[in-house]
């Protein structure tokens, strides 16, 4: 009996049904890939149309016109007017306070006293001292003379000595000839051995008087030093006035006790003045020593004259200025402490250039190594290249890029870009 062969409907039946199945997945999942796609796209449509809105909204920002200015005016320089000689006076000993015959104000001379000290213990260190210097003294004779003495004793030593060695000579010869004993010959060599034992001994004894005599010898420097240093205390028991000039404060009472190092008087010039000031970099090659300049006293309604009498040869690294000292040449009626205008002229940055376009520098921005500023047109910033020339204090001279009467952004900030809109206070 032949077998039965399947019939092919079903395998294509099944075939047929599995490529349904497949395309129907790749559907459903080609369409939930489509709605999320288009639902990240609806959930980040609201950010972008923020982030829009902020950049649509103005900048409030600062602004300044660039202008032209003379380079030739005068810049005015505010300062102080103070001293040229202040000192405070200090105790160098130790001691009551016995007098104090000023007070605060007060208008002194070169060598009026300002202050006494009480120093009784140091005049009994003085009186000891000077005992210790005659004491010292008496030993360094006493050591002199017996060096004297020794010597006179070792000259008397060498001259029997030689009369002994003659003596020897003779008796040898004499002995050799057989006119003398054998015993005299010893006799006078004996003599000779002795007599330079005791030549021996005395040449020890002046070894000894002359390390006696420089022991006190090097007592009576340091007893005699010891005496300039008590006299040279009690002098500065005694504090006078240095020079001619006011009392400006007491730092003590009499009665008090002061010590060394302890403030006691300030001390102020009254009649030598001088006017000091800070002077900007871009200004301090015009300042010269022993220039002419003038001063403006507000509180006095005039001008004073003055010679720059020093100028500090290193700025501040804070502020880049060099401070500047004008001797007044005209004190009267000058107080220290008053409030002064310096005038000085700038200087051109170019020969023969008596103005230029100035800008602030704060208005200057780096941007990708360019100089330049934000120039404000129709509410809009836009970054402008510009060429810049010499710093005048604050300002800076442009060369090109800009006009007179071009709006600029100050101090702008990070958050500040091209074309930006903004909003002028």
């Amino acid at each position: 009996m032949d077998k039965l062969t399947p019939p092919a409907q079903p395998r294509f039946q099944f075939r047929h049904i599995r490529t349904i199945a497949l395309v129907t997945g790749l559907m459903i999942v080609s369409g939930g890939a489509g709605w999320w796609l288009n639902h990240a796209a609806n959930r980040q449509q609201p950010t972008r149309l923020s982030a829009a809105t902020t950049r649509a909204t103005p900048i409030q920002v600062q602004t300044t016109i660039a202008r032209f200015q003379s380079l030739t005016a005068n810049r005015v320089l505010t300062g102080t007017v103070e001293p040229i000689e202040t000192v405070t006076l200090t105790s160098r000993v130790m001691g009551q306070i016995r007098q104090l015959p000023v007070k605060e104000g007060d208008r002194v001379q070169v060598g009026d006293l300002l202050v006494a000290i009480d120093v009784a213990d140091l005049q009994a260190q003085s009186g000891q001292a000077l005992a210790a210097v005659n004491v010292a003294q008496s030993n360094y004779q006493t050591a002199q003379a017996r060096v004297q003495e020794t010597q006179a004793q070792l000259l008397e030593a060498e001259a029997e000595l030689a009369d002994a060695r003659l003596e020897q000579k003779r008796m040898s010869m004499l002995q050799g000839e057989g006119a003398v004993s054998r015993q005299l010959l010893d006799k006078a060599n004996t003599r000779v051995q002795i007599v330079q034992a005791r030549i021996r001994q005395i040449e020890a004894g002046i070894r000894q008087s002359q390390s006696s005599m420089n022991q006190a010898q090097a007592q009576v420097r340091q007893a005699q030093a010891q005496v300039n240093q008590v006299s040279a205390n009690l002098n500065y028991g005694t504090i006078a006035a240095p020079f001619d000039g006011v009392v400006t404060r007491k730092h003590t009472e009499v009665g008090a006790m002061a010590g060394a190092g302890q403030p006691l008087v300030t001390l102020e010039s009254s009649d030598r003045l001088r006017f000091s000031t800070q002077v900007p970099e871009s200004l301090i090659t015009q300042v010269k020593q022993g220039q002419s300049v003038t001063i403006r006293l507000d509180a006095l309604n005039r001008n004073v004259s003055g010679t720059v009498s020093q100028i500090v040869p290193s700025a501040d690294p804070n502020t880049r200025n060099f401070a500047v000292k004008v001797n007044l040449n005209n004190t009267s009626n000058i107080i220290p402490g008053m409030f002064g205008r310096m005038q000085l002229a700038n200087a051109a940055a170019t020969p023969g250039k008596q103005s230029a376009l100035i800008i602030p520098q704060a208005a200057i921005v780096q941007q990708f190594g360019i100089t330049g500023v934000y120039q404000v047109t129709n509410g809009q910033a836009f970054f402008q290249p510009i060429t810049v020339g010499k710093t005048h204090g604050t300002n800076v001279e442009v060369f090109s890029g800009l006009t007179e009467g071009d709006r600029l952004v100050v101090n702008p900030s990070p958050d500040l870009k091209d074309n930006t809109p903004v909003q002028t206070n």
